[in-house]
């Protein structure tokens, strides 16, 4: 009975060790987003982000301008945009991870026959469950007048 009891209190104290070994990474879930986009799939976009996510872009002021606000927002954000365009194509390029941060540097093709990719670089902000709640994007001022 003691055996039991002593594996059980065992059990009972690695348990928070296996639920945080489980929780998805910043870099995993900067790679889901990219996935999700190499994959027209939306909702797998949205499932990364928590339900105050905030979409930030860098204009030509030098400051960053609120443009998405809201998880449903951004899900038809995405929408919209993959719908635009169908070909779309991300690659992760670098990724570094500071604090609660995790800044990616990625080339995007909007279509197969650009032969150089554009590139943008996302700053993700993660919240302590480790959902992305604040994105900043700098991106090319001409990255979708460039379309052929």
């Amino acid at each position: 009975m003691k055996t039991i009891t002593s594996l059980i209190i065992v059990m009972i104290a690695l348990l928070p060790l296996v639920s945080r070994s489980q929780a998805v990474s910043k870099s995993d879930r900067a790679k889901s987003v990219v996935r999700a986009v190499n994959e027209k799939d939306a909702k797998m976009y949205v499932d990364n982000f928590s339900k105050e996510v905030k979409v930030y872009m860098y204009n030509d002021d030098g400051n960053f301008v609120l443009k998405v606000d809201g998880i449903e927002a951004l899900y038809q954000n995405r929408a919209a945009h993959l719908k635009n365009h169908p070909e779309v194509r991300n690659e992760i390029q670098h990724l570094a991870e500071i604090d609660n941060r995790l800044i990616m540097h990625d080339k995007v093709w909007l279509s197969p026959d650009r032969k150089e990719g554009s590139s943008v670089v996302e700053i993700f902000t993660f919240d302590k469950e480790g959902k992305i709640v604040r994105v900043d994007v700098i991106q090319q001022n001409n990255l979708f007048s460039r379309e052929n």
